[in-house]
């Protein structure tokens, strides 16, 4: 028994029911994580018109709850790695929740400002071993459709939490404080955690073979009942996979990965959040309604889900990074005609089609994201992109704030815009290629091309 053959096992599983079963499951968090990180956007138009504020202060409180992300992600990887998907998860969720309710609590600017950053740790967290989990879970062939099909589930929580902002914010002064209890609920998944199986990779890579054989046993007898006799394991390489450790995150064969996953995240969390966490607040300042404004992003939103599916349709039928660079180019046009619109007949169709096709490029991403590091240090190296990405916004929440004050609503859109074709850009000059391949044929070190640079050999970059 070792570490290849657990992976090999995994990896000639078949789709079955518990594979099914496990993406409701998993999808449960990761339903609260996304509804979390929209709530504020939907809260801020209120704040501003109950408590005075301005965007500035908008922009303060944005980028505490960023700042959180960063923290969470890039710390919460490191502790995923040492102490196990489950348990990190469970913890992870506790936190989220905890602070979310907080948040509905807060009395003033300085307290809801701690409490969105700890939110934020507890959001971003979470995410990170979501991710990273489903990429172990499920096998090389068709991992990315699930990672799709988590994220369509996952993403439902963008027009239901719109739906229930768009209810619970006008009912008076204190409406915005509900939608943060909404956010909270994500606590139920704790009922169900006893279902919840550790990765057998990670408990192999850790020692642990008896409780990976243990748990991955359990699993094929599951599916053989629904899936029939399982055919025998292939191993495709007798190496070792060498251990790693997080400061390998910077070092040859993965430096050049990490710093590529680097500017993807950042440049995409400058477009996604520029424009999905600034467009309820800037309708407002353009002259519409509050009850408009989250009218409008409800209804762009509505493209959440079906942008999901997309990516479920297109992960493992089409080179990842082909498919990131394209939807990355169409969600540029999309967002700067969108910009340039005045009339609800032209914000809605094209706010819709940037709602689907980010969400189409955040599942495809989600998928890249954890593919390229061995299972030492996957939820490291997804962590740090993720939190990376989610610093910028600090930074990007005063840019926003600044462009729109001295230039106007229209270059806010042009910004953005800017920001996903680099995207796109970044990701086909330099971007690995691992769609349907086995994760320890994408790791470089077992590729036996240690000392190549990013795009060549070891993964055809």
């Amino acid at each position: 028994m070792n570490d290849e053959l657990i992976a090999a096992r995994v990896d000639r599983l078949p789709v079955s029911r518990f594979h099914r079963r496990l993406l409701l499951l998993i999808s449960l968090p990761f339903f609260f994580d996304i509804s979390d990180i929209f709530t504020f956007s939907y809260a801020a138009p209120a704040l501003v018109k109950e408590w005075g504020l301005s965007l500035t202060s908008i922009a303060m409180l944005t980028s505490a709850g960023f700042f959180g992300m960063f923290l969470g992600a890039t710390l919460g990887g490191i502790l995923s790695d040492r102490i196990g998907r489950k348990r990190a998860l469970m913890l992870f969720v506790a936190t989220y929740s905890f602070f979310s309710l907080a948040n509905a609590l807060a009395p003033n600017v300085p307290l809801l400002m701690i409490t969105r950053l700890l939110t934020g740790i507890g959001v971003s967290s979470a995410t990170a071993v979501v991710i990273a989990y489903i990429v172990e879970m499920y096998p090389a062939a068709r991992r990315g459709a699930w990672q799709g099909w988590a994220m369509a589930i996952a993403l439902s929580a963008v027009p239901i939490t719109s739906w229930v902002a768009r209810l619970v914010v006008p009912l008076g002064p204190n409406g915005w404080r509900l939608i943060f209890v909404w956010g909270a609920l994500g606590a139920v998944f704790l009922a169900f955690s006893r279902s919840f199986p550790e990765s057998p990779r990670w408990l192999a890579r850790h020692g642990r073979m008896d409780e990976a054989d243990c748990v991955l046993s359990a699993i094929e007898a599951e599916v053989e009942r629904s899936a029939g006799p399982l055919p025998a394991p292939l191993l495709i390489s007798q190496a070792a996979e060498p251990r790693t450790h997080w400061h390998a995150l910077f070092k040859r064969p993965y430096a050049g990965r990490t710093f590529t996953l680097w500017a993807i995240w950042i440049l995409q969390t400058v477009g996604f959040y520029g424009f999905q966490a600034w467009v309820p607040a800037l309708l407002v300042r353009h002259g519409v309604t509050v009850v408009q404004s989250l009218t409008y992003i409800t209804l762009i939103n509505l493209g959440a889900v079906p942008g999901a599916l997309l990516a479920a349709a297109l992960a493992d039928r089409v080179e990842r990074k082909f498919s990131i660079a394209g939807t990355s180019a169409l969600i540029a046009v999309c967002g700067l005609l969108y910009g340039l619109g005045t009339d609800p007949f032209v914000i809605v169709p094209f706010g819709f089609c940037v709602g689907m096709l980010t969400q189409t490029f955040v599942s495809l991403c989600y998928a890249y994201t954890p593919e390229q590091y061995p299972t030492d240090i996957r939820n490291t190296g997804a962590g740090f992109a993720y939190g990376v990405g989610r610093l910028a916004n600090v930074g990007n929440a005063f840019i926003v704030a600044a462009i729109f004050t001295r230039f106007g609503y229209v270059w806010v859109f042009a910004y953005i815009a800017g920001a996903w074709l680099a995207v796109a850009a970044v990701t086909l000059a330099f971007g690995a290629r691992t769609t349907g391949r086995k994760l320890e044929t994408i790791n470089p070190a077992l590729a036996g091309t240690p000392d190549e640079p990013l795009g060549t050999a070891a993964g055809r970059f």
